[in-house]
């Protein structure tokens, strides 16, 4: 009877190590979900390196003095914002950035690699604009929190956001310490303090992927009357820009 009790522990012991061991090598595929490939509707409209890879977008509205980064959801095909965005934002050119390992960009994402692509097209831009703005979105959100506490950003619009992707792991899996095993934190609550940009935070009312408390935790990272948040109701993770405030909501904060 002892010897099976010890036995059944080692088993219990050896399966967690396994499945430890199974989340920490094959976690980036589990964090990031890039679709891969030329766009069914829109070519690029530039290309730009970044720690020797080539990354492809579009541009916008070009040849305006003010400028705004977009940084996209994981798996959203961030040129079906373009008619919407060249429709809000008459008076900034806009840059969407496929990361790498995204689209036709070549590569494959990480944390350090997403920042540096970051970098590389504020930093190629900010000779040409006056004002740079950003805006990222739920996976972009920490891209987008990264770059502006980083770098000067004007205005910065925040949808679907958390406060960084170690909390949302331990959350899905209360029993490993993601502390350890988690190689893309991506921290924007510990960023937050450094940011000195006005902020419109977007919030789904009914998200099911990041959940409200994220959000709010990252919210109260910063000044009371440097932040404004807005929660669209019966909106989703995937749905919010299905709705009409959606856009509207960025217009007028950005005007």
């Amino acid at each position: 009877m002892k010897t099976a009790i010890i036995l059944l522990i080692l088993l219990l012991v050896a399966g967690y190590i396994l499945a430890a061991l199974h989340l920490y090598i094959n976690q980036r595929s589990m964090i990031y979900f890039p679709h891969k490939g030329p766009s069914d509707s829109h070519d690029t409209t530039f290309e730009l390196q970044s720690d020797g890879h080539i990354l492809k977008g579009w541009i916008v509205n070009p040849g305006r003095q003010k400028a705004i980064i977009y940084f996209g959801g994981n798996s959203e095909r961030i040129e079906g914002n373009i008619a919407a965005f060249q429709n809000i934002f008459p008076h900034y050119t806009l840059y969407l950035l496929n990361y790498r390992g995204f689209g036709e960009s070549d590569g494959k994402p990480t944390e350090a690699g997403l920042y540096l692509d970051a970098l590389a097209i504020y930093d190629h831009l900010k000779a040409e604009h006056v004002h740079i703005s950003v805006i990222g979105r739920s996976l972009g959100s920490g891209v987008a929190t990264w770059l502006a506490a980083s770098r000067k950003v004007e205005k910065l619009i925040l949808v679907t956001p958390f406060d960084s992707a170690q909390e949302l792991a331990q959350r899905a899996y209360p029993y490993f310490p993601m502390s350890l095993l988690l190689k893309d934190k991506h921290d924007s609550w510990s960023r937050a303090k450094q940011i000195d940009s006005r902020i419109l935070m977007m919030i789904a009312s009914d998200d099911a992927i990041i959940s409200r408390e994220h959000s709010d935790r990252l919210a109260e990272q910063f000044k009371p009357e440097q932040i404004e948040v807005v929660v669209i109701d019966e909106a989703t993770h995937n749905t919010i820009s299905t709705h009409p405030e959606f856009f509207d909501t960025m217009k007028n904060f950005m005007e």
